[in-house]
């Protein structure tokens, strides 16, 4: 199964983009947009994004100045189908699904209540082969939520609390009284044997990843509804809250304390071949003195395997993008097939910038608006010193090579970017 754009009009005419997994789509007249089309004056350098998962396509408009149309209206986010006409500019491109072998949508019923799937739910993925389908309605993944059956030998407590990928609970272990965390994640998308095997056998690999600052990884078990993630259980706060809480920003030292753990976990995984992908405040819980915070990274390979491999997660346009894309790198955004560790760098730096600021790193930036993607590929970040003056240049100058757009040039691995924020250590 494949997504086909074919540019019927413009400079372009007749190339074609084929897209058989998850993947982005960026237009515009930016040498570094996916079909750049720089002889286009009405056309924004980053006009338009497109992030596929097939059958689904979305479309998002990135700010641009003259705007972009789909079958003759302007939008800014929707859901593309067979035959929709995308404009902009002198450009037009036709979007053709391959279903390949047809899935009878009939057949797909909620394994919750039975309910058939709608033929044109977002929901849904087709297969290739024969296997059945899993899916769920969304009254029934709001009832799972909040209602969850934990592992049998295990008594939920309470929500620590929810994301994107899924809700946190904190529960015990009835056998050893040891308490852990457990996220339940419910897939956004129907979903056959096969997926699911392969997010199953991916959430194996990552036991291997023991760290003092990394949350260990325990079990993944699978019940009717859900994927249920079995996790170290800290005691403390994520980052996000912590700063937000004490209505309080970080002083110099502990955010050197804190980036300097971040990247100890960093490089151990970096060593291993694994890869974060989304690096962001709430994913780092922080436990002990307030002076000497101690740091554990979590969430190890979830956006990878449950969202942007398996496709389990839906698209991240309706998901959580939204939280993280203000420590999205711009090679994240363009090709987040394939991360590499400086992506990692690039989050966390924009992470430190904001647990020391309450900002992100751009000017005017809100990550709900239309403008965020582009403002991330093509404006300069804002200098730290220019929102908290007091802090040394020497710092100021570890997270703008932090934050820099191509990734050769940044800090080349964790272990160099961590050798200087130790300087900033009482």
């Amino acid at each position: 199964m494949q997504i086909n754009l074919v540019v019927t009009d413009g400079p372009q005419s007749g190339q074609r983009y084929a897209f058989d997994k998850h993947d982005t789509f960026v237009f515009g007249r930016s040498s570094s947009a996916d079909c750049p089309v720089p002889e286009d004056g009405y056309l924004s350098r980053h006009h338009f994004l497109i992030e596929v998962n097939p059958p689904i396509c979305l479309i998002k408009d990135l700010g641009s100045r003259n705007g972009t149309k789909v079958n003759g209206q302007r939008v800014g986010c929707v859901q593309l189908h067979p035959g929709d006409v995308i404009s902009a500019g002198a450009s037009k491109f036709q979007v053709a699904i391959d279903l390949g072998r047809r899935t009878d949508l009939d057949t797909i019923r909620c394994i919750g209540c039975g309910i058939a799937a709608p033929t044109r739910d977002t929901a849904i993925i087709a297969e290739s082969d024969d296997v059945p389908l899993q899916w769920m309605c969304g009254e029934c993944v709001r009832r799972a939520r909040q209602f969850p059956s934990p592992p049998d030998g295990y008594l939920i407590d309470r929500c620590l609390g929810k994301g994107g990928m899924g809700h946190v609970y904190l529960a015990r272990e009835l056998a050893t009284n040891r308490l852990v965390a457990i996220k339940m994640m419910i897939p956004n998308a129907a979903s056959s044997t096969r997926v699911r095997e392969y997010f199953r056998r991916e959430m194996e690999i990552l036991k291997q990843l023991h760290h003092p600052n990394i949350v260990d990884f325990y079990d993944v078990y699978e019940t009717k509804y859900t994927f249920q993630i079995m996790m170290e259980y800290v005691h403390g706060t994520n980052a996000y809250d912590l700063i937000k809480d004490r209505d309080k920003l970080l002083d110099l030292s502990e955010a050197a304390q804190i980036g300097m753990q971040l990247m100890a976990a960093l490089s151990h995984a970096h060593r291993r071949g694994f890869v974060h992908r989304d690096i962001k405040p709430s994913n780092l819980l922080i436990s002990g003195a307030a002076k000497r915070p101690v740091l554990k990274l979590s969430d190890f390979g979830l956006a990878k395997n449950f969202r942007d491999n398996s496709g389990l997660g839906g698209l991240t346009m309706q998901g959580d993008i939204g939280g993280s894309i203000g420590f999205l790198s711009p090679d994240h955004i363009r090709n987040f097939t394939n991360v590499k560790e400086p992506a990692d760098i690039y989050g966390a730096a924009a992470t430190l910038y904001f647990l020391l600021t309450g900002q992100y790193p751009f000017l005017n930036f809100d990550p709900n608006d239309a403008r965020s993607y582009a403002i991330i590929l093509e404006n300069p970040p804002l200098p730290i010193r220019a929102r908290r003056p007091e802090l040394p240049e020497a710092f100021d100058a570890i997270l703008r090579k932090g934050l820099e757009k191509q990734p050769q040039d940044r800090w080349h691995s964790a272990k160099e970017m961590a050798a200087e924020l130790e300087k900033f250590v009482d």
